[in-house]
Parts: C-alpha cells; structure tokens; sequence
C-alpha cells in the first residue's frame, strides 16, 4: 500500500472540521427562519395576542446569537 500524504491528512481534517461548522450554522439557519416566518405571520394576521407572540420570539433567542468574536474579526 502506498503512504498518505501529510497534506492530504490536514485537508481532510480541515474539510471535517469546515463540515460540521456549516452544518451547526445550516441549523441554526433552519431554526431562525421558522420564527422570522411565524413573526412575518403574526405582523401580517395581527391576532389578538401578536405583539407578545413577537417579544416572545425575540427574547427567546436573545444572546445566543449574537455577534461572535469570530464573525467580528470576519468583518474587517
């Protein structure tokens, strides 16, 4: 059998380790677009109780994600 290459070995961790962060972030994606779509409805119905469905949604995903400092350094 022929040896594998070192560099071959870093990439493919690298590759692992690239694929797990885009699959938490996909995730995350998934989850604040369902409530985006779901304060987009109460806004657009107006029931009785939108405006505390709306705080609701927001304070519940308040902090966990905010700005990171490693999407910080990303914008500079």
């Amino acid at each position: 059998m022929s040896e594998v290459e070192p560099e071959c070995l870093e990439c493919a961790a690298q590759y692992e380790e690239l694929l797990a962060k885009y699959r938490k972030l996909k995730k995350k994606f998934r989850k604040m677009r369902k409530s985006f779509a779901a304060i987009e409805c109460a806004i657009t119905h107006k029931c009785d109780h939108y405006a505390e469905f709306i705080i609701g949604e927001c304070e519940a995903y308040r902090g966990k994600y905010e700005c990171t400092s490693e999407c910080e350094d990303a914008g500079r």
